[in-house]
């Protein structure tokens, strides 16, 4: 019989019922991959497992998987397992941080983890290097919006493919119509991801319903994870990186984008980024945020019987 310890965290959250849920399997060494997707299955939200470094480098290595798949990154899963290793007492955060590196399928990751002025630990993490590709047509955004085209840009500034460790389409609204409420058909937006070869599509607007927020955001990555989610790390990072790198920011050296998401799911958070842009451009993104733990469990199962489900 397998004992399996889990937490479930809620990520971008300083308190439980907010933010992000995401499993944590803290010692998942002994797990195959098809009992890793069992697990994920199960408890029907993203799953982080960690494992031991495969490099002698990283502290630790996390997997990470959505009811789909395995995903190389996922930026809510990553905040949400340090969160449950300080809640555990595995790392101590200190007002002056600890370093750490962590081995993930986008690569070797920086992360600090350390405690705020008010005591609640809190996780950076370097999010890879922002990558900008191709623009992609506002008509054919719009039609899988289900918006007029109007609608789609801010200023001279439209949709383009970008990535902070996973690629999807980041789309500007200049009208918050459009982003607010429900989405038409959320399978036209699967076949515009499909069809431009990414994961996910992200709005922005800059219209928030807070006043510390700079923009307000919504990802959807429905052949991927969930039709649409309540705080993506990796879409985050994207957004700030689109933000700094088209000029929708006052230029610096070191740009704090805030920006708030999960009020069309009733989960409204908010998350901070770290845009560097020494020459003017986005060069590196680092993720401020913490996870509240909200249930500590264990799965019980045979090993056999797992494996052959699988």
């Amino acid at each position: 019989m397998a004992i399996i310890p889990f937490h479930i965290v809620d990520a971008f959250a300083s308190r439980p019922f907010t933010g992000n849920p995401a499993a944590i399997i803290p010692n998942a060494s002994c797990l195959t991959d098809a009992e890793m997707m069992l697990i994920t299955g199960e408890l029907s939200m993203e799953a982080g497992f960690v494992l031991p470094p495969d490099n002698p480098r990283a502290d630790l290595k996390l997997r990470f998987f959505t009811r789909r798949r395995e995903a190389a990154l996922s930026g809510h899963v990553l905040i949400a397992a340090f969160a449950s290793m300080a809640d555990r007492g595995f790392y101590k955060p200190s007002p002056e941080g600890l370093d750490l590196l962590v081995e993930t399928g986008a690569g070797m990751l920086p992360v600090r983890l350390y405690l705020a002025a008010d005591g609640q630990p809190l996780v950076t993490l370097r999010l890879p290097t922002p990558r900008f590709g191709e623009p992609v047509p506002a008509s054919e955004v719009a039609v899988a919006l289900g918006v007029p085209e109007h609608m789609i840009g801010i200023g001279d500034h439209g949709p383009q493919r970008v990535s902070c460790g996973f690629d999807q389409i980041i789309v500007p609204i200049g009208d918050r119509q459009a982003i607010r409420g429900a989405v038409g058909n959320i399978d036209a937006i699967a076949d515009l991801t499909d069809r431009r070869g990414v994961g996910g599509l992200t709005m922005f607007c800059p219209e928030t319903y807070g006043q510390v927020a700079d923009f307000h955001c919504r990802f959807f990555h429905p052949h991927v994870g969930t039709d649409e989610d309540v705080a993506s790390g990796t879409a985050l990072g994207a957004v700030a990186a689109y933000v700094v790198e088209h000029g929708l920011m006052p230029a610096s050296e070191h740009v704090l984008v805030v920006t708030e998401q999960g009020h069309a799911l009733g989960r409204p958070n908010l998350a901070e980024m770290t845009v560097h842009a020494p020459d003017g451009r986005a060069s590196a993104v680092d993720l401020t945020a913490g996870g509240a733990v909200v249930m500590r469990g264990s799965f019980h199962f045979h090993r056999q019987s797992a494996a052959v489900e699988a």
